[in-house]
């Protein structure tokens, strides 16, 4: 299966330490996506739009999976200037300038922590917190002194699981509610702070899509395949069956 995603080629004899310069991509930016639809009569809230909005999702989420938890190397710069919908109705992908690259060991435990979520019975059972809380400390989460048992589960639920309707612990999902779970973090691993930007990225988009969106139920399936090769059990699963278009 192929992805609606193309990614532009680095252009031979133009790159330089300094200069990156890649295939251009005929389309407009994310950020002006409501503009264009408006132009041409499109309803922004209507099924036809809707259908592009879970495209899209599907293939931002896939694509900063493989990258995030197979390889560890990934885009470090997602924002809405920087994807763009091109005229063929694919979704391009650009300015690989800042990328980053996150140890093998946080690439194992983030993978754990999507199966955690995704397998939990439910969002208030103590032993699923205790494993996603668990897991979520082990990446190199702190928190504040005084906050709650059920923080770092609740911490990772909201990165993670845009689905989740309540999170454990009595917390609020708005980001700048005073009881957002995101208040109660000392201090966040430097290794994880752009794989953060890129799950509020994806966070992001379908809020303002209206679009209910698991990445963890989306990038399990990635994160058991990258376990199983790690423990020399390699299984064929659907996502590794996809792949994206490069420009050429």
């Amino acid at each position: 299966t192929e992805l609606p995603l193309v990614l532009p080629r680095p252009v031979p004899g133009l790159v330089s330490k300094r200069v990156l310069v890649m295939d251009y991509l005929k389309g407009v930016p994310l950020s002006r996506a409501r503009e264009e639809m408006l132009k041409k009569g499109i309803d922004p809230e209507s099924p036809e739009a809707k259908l592009f909005g879970r495209k899209l999702l599907k293939a931002l989420t896939y694509a900063f999976g493989r990258n995030i938890l197979e390889t560890g190397f990934f885009h470090a710069d997602p924002h809405g200037g920087n994807i763009f919908v091109l005229d063929s109705g694919e979704i391009g992908l650009i300015d690989f300038g800042q990328v980053k690259q996150i140890s093998g060991r946080n690439r194992e435990t983030l993978a754990k922590v999507m199966i955690a979520l995704d397998e939990r019975v439910g969002d208030d059972r103590p032993e699923d917190l205790a494993l996603i809380g668990a897991l979520a400390l082990e990446l190199g989460v702190e928190l504040n002194e005084d906050a709650k048992d059920e923080a770092a589960a609740a911490v990772g639920m909201w990165l993670f699981d845009g689905s989740t309707e309540k999170l454990p612990g009595g917390y609020d999902l708005g980001e700048l509610s005073p009881n957002s779970p995101v208040k109660e973090l000392k201090s966040f691993p430097q290794d994880l702070v752009l794989v953060g930007r890129s799950t509020i990225l994806i966070k992001g988009l379908s809020n303002r899509l209206g679009i209910p969106w698991s990445l963890s139920r989306e990038w399990a399936p990635i994160a058991r395949q990258v376990l199983n090769r790690e423990d020399g059990k390699s299984k064929d699963t659907p996502a590794h069956a996809q792949r994206v278009r490069f420009v050429v």
